[in-house]
């Protein structure tokens, strides 16, 4: 276009300047026609110069209605849509920057932060309730963390931070304190309140490591040492944990194998009648031995199967079985079946249990579950609505480990508790410490007044069970009766008592 018009001004200037080199001698009688040509080469002119304005124009707007598309894409490909925080990948070219302008003799922490228990509150509120907590957790990181630093959201409920710059470690401990601290404060979303913890993990640069890939593969170890250790705390990245992750994750993969394979089995610890010396029944307890690793105590494997989500899986399975072998006991004994602090939080616990009692034909009245105070912490009101469901069915509930953990007797007053389970710390040292005593003491009283029944666990020595009888206890278990066993020796113990009894003396060995 630019081409053209130039052409066409310069042949405007010919004839109008040099009308002599085209027209020669006929100049003056052709007048008129040179006027004509001249007008029109003029005019073709001035709308070729108005045309390639405009164009010219519309391409700049073009140009610059793709800039900002490219922009605004290449925005949103570099923060996560729910938060605003910048995404996984941004966080990596920031850290480039970040990592360069660093000071000599300082370092920056690049830390790992999740939401405890975030998802039985996503699925207990709903998904819009818990796109707000993510989003007011991400507020409350951002708030703390000043424009020295970054904080970035890596997906689901993981978020990461990269600090200011700081020159001695504990500097960067008073930092992630003041984090759980703030962390720690009540969300407030209408008339509803809620409260949250989480675990840091820390990891630093260049202490730990140079590439932030690296870096952040640290700190979430650490933090998962974190978690292990408690609520709301942090730990720093130490070398050994390498190792420690390493056998936990071999460990998880065959723990799934091993759910899938039917391969973790069901043990029973009977349950002793003090009054009648009979068993009144007996406690479900995971067993499970893997070709490499042995005989992997539930301590180990359970906690696992709850942070990687195959808890209900594990629970499914094992319920099933423990049901199906209950059905061939006398039918005044009751099966008792531990649940994991997890399932309280499911709204489908309710649908899972009545499901596979009507699948095995097991009776809900010769069911109880067991359950720990910590697992009403979290979501008490959701914990009991489950719980009340239950029990309209038949199910009785124990509180499990009674008097170790956040002891409160509202929880005897407002749930539907049928039983408590004096916790063993309390059982094997009531005969040589006054304190322990006078607490198995006050937890008799308290569950004859209120007419549950309450059980002793870790009951060991015959004088204990004696002292035990003597106070008012009707229900004992512990190695004294019998360590847990398959379900073949279960049926070999209800056929050996003698008269009704079980046979039992003097001290045994924990195994």
């Amino acid at each position: 276009m630019a081409a053209l018009l130039v052409l066409v001004l310069v042949a405007f200037a010919v004839i109008k300047f040099f009308p002599g080199l085209l027209l020669g001698n006929q100049h003056d009688h052709n007048h008129l026609a040179y006027d004509l040509v001249t007008s029109g080469l003029l005019a073709v002119a001035i709308m070729g110069l108005a045309f390639g304005a405009w164009a010219t124009r519309k391409m700049r707007k073009e140009l610059k209605a793709r800039s900002f598309a490219h922009n605004e894409a290449l925005a949103l490909a570099q923060h996560d849509p729910l938060t605003g925080l910048p995404n996984r990948r941004r966080l990596l070219e920031a850290f480039a920057d970040l990592s360069r302008e660093i000071s000599p003799d300082s370092f920056r922490a690049v830390m790992m932060l999740d939401l405890d228990g975030f998802k039985p509150i996503n699925d207990v509120y709903g998904h819009a309730f818990g796109d707000n907590l993510l989003r007011s957790f991400a507020d409350r990181l951002t708030e703390m963390v000043d424009q020295d630093g970054v904080v970035a959201r890596l997906g689901g409920d993981e978020f990461a931070i990269v600090s200011p710059e700081f020159k001695d470690k504990s500097e960067a401990a008073g930092y992630a304190r003041r984090l759980l601290t703030r962390i720690s404060d009540r969300f407030e979303f209408g008339d509803r309140q809620i409260s949250i913890g989480s675990g840091i993990g820390i990891a630093l640069y260049p202490h730990d490591g140079y590439a932030i890939t690296e870096l952040l593969r640290r700190a979430d170890i650490a933090l998962y040492r974190a978690k292990s250790s408690g609520r709301s705390t942090y730990r720093f990245f130490e070398v050994d944990m390498d190792a420690s992750i390493l056998h936990r994750t071999l460990l998880e993969q065959r723990l799934r194998r091993a759910i899938e394979a039917d391969e973790v089995n069901v043990h029973f610890q009977p349950i002793l009648d003090m009054d009648t010396g009979r068993i009144a029944g007996f406690e479900a307890l995971a067993r499970w031995t893997d070709g490499d690793f042995g005989n992997v105590p539930p301590l180990e494997f359970i906690p696992i199967a709850e942070d990687c989500g195959i808890i209900t899986d594990l629970t499914r399975h094992l319920l099933a079985e423990a049901c199906e072998v209950a059905k061939t006991w006398p039918d005044d004994l009751y099966l008792s079946f531990n649940l994991s602090p997890v399932q309280l939080q499911d709204p489908a616990l309710f649908s899972q249990i009545t499901s596979i009692l009507e699948t095995c034909a097991f009776p809900a009245q010769r069911l109880v579950l067991e359950i720990t105070e910590t697992s009403l912490l979290k979501n008490p009101e959701s914990a009991k609505r489950i719980l009340a469901e239950l029990t309209e069915t038949g199910v009785s509930i124990a509180l499990d480990d009674f008097g170790a953990g956040h002891s409160s007797l509202s929880y005897l007053r407002d749930l539907p508790i049928k039983k408590v389970k004096i916790d063993k710390s309390f059982t094997e040292r009531m005969l040589v410490d006054k304190q322990c005593a006078a607490i198995v003491e006050a937890i008799l009283v308290l569950s004859k007044g209120l007419e549950i029944d309450a059980v002793a666990e870790g009951v060991e020595e015959s004088e204990i069970h004696d002292a035990l009888n003597s106070n008012g206890c009707h229900y004992g278990q512990g190695f004294l009766y019998a360590a847990a066993v398959s379900a073949t020796e279960a049926a070999e113990l209800l056929d050996s008592q003698v008269d009704g009894r079980l046979p039992f003396t003097g001290k045994t060995d924990a195994a």
